[in-house]
């Protein structure tokens, strides 16, 4: 948790929640860590997350203002000491946000786990058939990465033994077209990006295997509000899919945080359990594919 929870304490300590003098509705500042978006224009990204804070901000009668990012380092940068009343991020940066004072509240119906994507027509059947292949991979800042290497590791494979090379990539829409144009042999990544791909070139790729699965993104508020506030708030975050202006937000997400149609009730033990198995196969990949 070294990592993570060092970047977390600098990106979510100091939080401000700043209530109008004048109005009956408070303003909320939420933080968004994208992930690999897909994306990496701030306009983009703003559009991309638009109708989830438009949502939230409708259904709770206050001000919302988001601030979305890629990356810690940048989020530290633009941010100094402030804080999040809402945080929505992936399962090892909401067990950071846990050590801060968060409380996960809600979660994505979907689970993150990582696939190892081939062109349809490839010899290739499983992960152990990639023995001597060209691979690449997802960041191991993200949690595909490492649960690629938990897959790779069960199927008897080392990524600094059995492959021709490894290629670790942060743009899951790059290393797609590589595949597609023969400079790989597979891609291993999570089922945001394999959405992508399918959507992007229907049929073109299949799947030979798929990692353990860990909870998704999730929701996660500050623990200093007030008890009404934190009930007002999770009323609204859970169950977003049931409503429709909710399910097209989040249907509105591409990358890795893509692939919602609902919103479930969490606790923090789940996410603190998952981050244990995403932190051991980090540890894994830095082993195996040395900065």
């Amino acid at each position: 948790m070294t990592h993570y929870k060092t970047l977390t304490r600098t990106v979510i300590l100091g939080a401000v929640l700043t209530l109008p003098a004048v109005s009956h509705s408070a303003e909320y500042r939420m933080g968004i860590f994208a992930g690999s978006a897909s994306k990496d224009n701030q306009t983009e990204l703003k559009a991309m997350y638009k109708p989830l804070v438009d949502y939230i901000a409708k259904a709770t009668g206050d001000t919302i203002k988001p601030e979305i990012s890629q990356s810690f380092g940048n989020m530290e940068r633009h941010l100094g000491n402030s804080r999040y009343s809402i945080f929505l991020g992936p399962p090892h940066i909401t067990a950071g946000a846990i050590e801060e004072g968060f409380e996960p509240v809600a979660k994505w119906n979907k689970p993150l786990f990582s696939l190892y994507i081939v062109l349809a027509d490839s010899s290739y059947k499983t992960i152990g058939d990639l023995k001597g292949a060209r691979l690449g991979v997802a960041s191991r800042d993200t949690v595909a990465g490492p649960l690629c290497i938990n897959a790779l590791n069960k199927a008897g494979l080392r990524a600094d033994k059995d492959f021709a090379s490894v290629y670790e990539g942060k743009f899951m829409d790059v290393m797609a077209r590589q595949v597609e144009e023969k400079g790989l042999d597979a891609l291993c990544t999570g089922p945001g990006p394999w959405k992508s791909m399918n959507e992007g070139s229907p049929g073109k790729f299949r799947v030979v295997g798929e990692s353990v699965r860990v909870p998704g993104f999730a929701f996660s508020i500050d623990s200093e509000l007030s008890d009404k506030e934190k009930k007002k708030l999770t009323d609204v975050l859970v169950g977003m899919g049931q409503n429709p202006e909710g399910l097209r937000a989040l249907q509105a997400i591409s990358g890795s945080a893509a692939g919602a149609t609902d919103t479930l009730a969490t606790t923090s033990k789940e996410y603190f359990t998952a981050n244990l198995l995403v932190e051991e196969n980090k540890r894994r990949f830095n082993a195996q594919i040395p900065k």
